[in-house]
C-alpha cells in the first residue's frame, strides 16, 4: 500500500525538523560553552584567582583551547610571582544520556613557581574526562600519575591516584583517593595508606556541606594509627550556622600503649550567618585587618557586635577514649545567650558547664588521693570524676557552690574592653583589680608569739 503525498509531505517534513534540530544541538552547545568561558574570564579577571589567556577554538560537532589559571596571594609579604596552572581542553558537542558536551583536559603547573611542582609531578600531568549536563551541572573524572621527588636526604613516593568532581551552580562535590604515600630519609619515616578525600558542599559561597579525611591507616618510627578520620559539617539554620569538627582513631600503639576509640568533638552552634560572611568577607580581602580601610574596620565591628548579640554556643561535646589501664571521657561547653537589649554584657549573658570522668587505673594511687583531697573531684565506681557548672554568677564544682565573685569581675572588665572594641576606641586592657576583702572573708590574725 503507497502512502498518500499528504503523508509523504508530513513525514519528509518531520524527518527534516527532526534533521535540523539534530544539527542544531551542537552549534548551540558550540555558542553556549563560547560565551560560558568569555562570561568566566571575565567575573575572574581580577582577584585571587584570575583566567588569563584564553584561547578558545569554536566548531560545529568540536571545539578546543587552553586558558592560565592564576593564584595571586595578594596578602604575601615579599613580592612572588602568581602560582600558575596550563589547562588545555577539547570539547564535544554531540551530545548524549549524560548532557550536551563532553570534555577531554589535561592540566599542568607552569610559571616561575612551578619548578618543585613540577618535579613533583616527573613530567606528568593531571588529567580528566568529563560531561557539562542538562541542568548545568559540569563533572569530570580525574587522574593523577605516580608523583616522587628526592630532595635534602627525603624522598617521596605517591601511588597514581584518582577522583572526581561535580560543580553545580552552588553545590561542589569532590573525592579523591590515593592508596599509599611514603615519606622517608634523615632517621625518620611516614607511610600512610589508602587516603581518601571527599567534600560536598551544598553551597560552596556560606561553606554549608561536609568535608572528611580519612586514612585506613598510618605508621612512622615511633606510632601506629588505624582508622584516623578527620570530618566536619556546617549546616545553616534559619539565618543561624552550626558547625561540628571530629576527629577519630579506631586504634593507636605507641610506647607501649594500646588506644583505642579515641574521638575529640568540638562544635560551635548558632552562629549568626550573615554576620559570619561579613567577618570572613572583610579579614580575606584585607589580608586578616592588616590592611582594612577604616570602612572595613566598621563593618567587622558591626558584624562582631551583632554576632555577640545573636548568642552562640562552643564546646566539646565528646572527648573519650581508652586504653590499657583504663579510660576516659568528658564534655565542655561555653554558651553565649542572646542579649536582652543592644548592648554585650558577657556577665550575665555567657554561662558554662562540663565535666570529666577518668576510669581505671590512668591515674596513679597518689593522683587520685590528691585530687579528691581537694573537693573538687569525687570517687565513682572504677574511678574520679570531677565537674563544674557557670552562670549568673553562681560557680559550682562537683556539686559544691563556690564564690563567683572573680569570674563575674573578670567577665565586667571584659565588657568594658569589648564596649571599648566596639566603639572603635583604644584596644588597651584593663588594669588588673582586685576587688577589696571584706572584714568578715579576711584571715583571722596569728595569736602573738609569747614573749621570751
Amino acid at each position: 500500500m503507497s502512502l498518500s503525498p499528504r503523508i509523504r509531505i508530513a513525514l519528509a517534513g518531520s524527518a527534516l525538523v527532526i534533521t535540523a534540530g539534530a544539527l542544531a544541538v551542537p552549534w548551540y552547545s558550540s555558542r553556549m560553552l563560547a560565551a560560558g568561558l568569555q562570561e568566566l574570564a571575565l567575573e575572574h579577571s581580577k582577584g585571587d584567582l584570575r583566567i588569563r589567556n584564553l584561547a578558545h577554538e569554536a566548531g560545529w560537532l568540536s571545539s578546543s583551547g587552553a586558558l592560565d589559571l592564576e593564584w595571586h596571594n595578594q596578602c604575601a609579604e615579599d613580592a612572588e610571582g602568581p602560582t600558575v596552572v596550563h589547562l588545555e581542553y577539547r570539547a564535544r558537542h554531540v551530545p548524549d544520556w549524560k548532557g550536551l558536551t563532553r570534555f577531554d583536559w589535561s592540566a599542568a603547573p607552569a610559571g616561575e613557581a612551578a619548578t618543585g611542582v613540577q618535579q613533583l609531578l616527573r613530567g606528568g600531568k593531571l588529567t580528566g574526562t568529563g560531561h557539562a549536563g542538562f541542568d548545568g551541572t559540569f563533572s569530570t573524572e580525574m587522574q593523577l600519575p605516580e608523583l616522587g621527588m628526592v630532595a635534602n636526604g627525603e624522598t617521596l613516593q605517591v601511588t597514581p591516584s584518582g577522583g572526581r568532581m561535580e560543580l553545580g551552580k552552588t553545590a561542589l562535590r569532590f573525592d579523591w583517593v590515593f592508596e599509599r604515600m611514603a615519606l622517608r630519609g634523615n632517621g625518620n619515616a611516614l607511610e600512610a595508606k589508602h587516603i581518601t578525600l571527599s567534600l560536598d558542599l551544598k553551597n560552596r559561597t556560606v561553606g554549608t556541606g561536609r568535608a572528611a579525611l580519612d586514612i585506613e591507616s598510618m605508621s612512622t618510627t615511633d606510632v601506629t594509627l588505624q582508622g584516623l578520620r578527620v570530618s566536619s559539617e556546617t549546616t545553616e539554620r534559619g539565618d543561624r550556622l552550626d558547625s561540628r569538627v571530629t576527629e577519630s582513631v579506631r586504634s593507636a600503639q605507641f610506647l607501649g600503649q594500646n588506644l583505642k576509640d579515641l574521638v575529640l568533638e568540638a562544635e560551635v552552634k548558632g552562629l549568626h550567618t550573615a554576620s559570619v560572611q561579613t567577618l570572613s568577607k572583610v579579614f580575606s580581602e584585607s589580608c586578616g585587618l592588616q590592611n582594612a580601610t577604616a570602612d572595613e574596620k566598621l563593618q567587622m565591628r558591626t558584624a562582631l557586635k551583632k554576632l555577640l548579640l545573636a548568642g552562640f554556643s562552643v564546646g566539646i561535646p565528646k572527648l573519650q577514649g581508652s586504653g590499657n589501664e583504663g579510660g576516659l571521657d568528658g564534655n565542655l561547653v561555653l554558651t553565649v545567650a542572646p542579649a536582652q537589649g543592644d548592648e554585650v554584657l558577657l556577665a550575665s549573658q555567657l554561662s558554662s558547664s562540663g565535666h570529666i570522668n577518668i576510669k581505671g587505673k590512668l591515674m596513679q594511687p597518689e593522683q587520685k588521693a590528691f585530687a579528691l583531697s581537694t573537693g573538687y573531684a569525687n570517687e565513682v565506681p572504677d574511678g574520679v570524676q570531677a565537674g563544674f557548672e557557670y552562670g549568673a554568677g553562681i560557680l559550682k564544682v562537683s556539686g559544691k557552690t563556690l564564690d563567683g565573685a572573680m569570674v563575674q569581675l573578670g567577665l565586667q572588665k571584659l565588657d568594658a574592653w569589648i564596649k571599648a572594641f566596639l566603639a572603635g576606641e583604644s584596644l588597651a586592657l584593663p588594669e588588673e583589680e582586685l576587688p577589696a576583702v571584706a572584714p568578715s572573708e579576711a584571715p583571722a590574725a596569728s595569736p602573738s608569739a609569747p614573749a621570751s
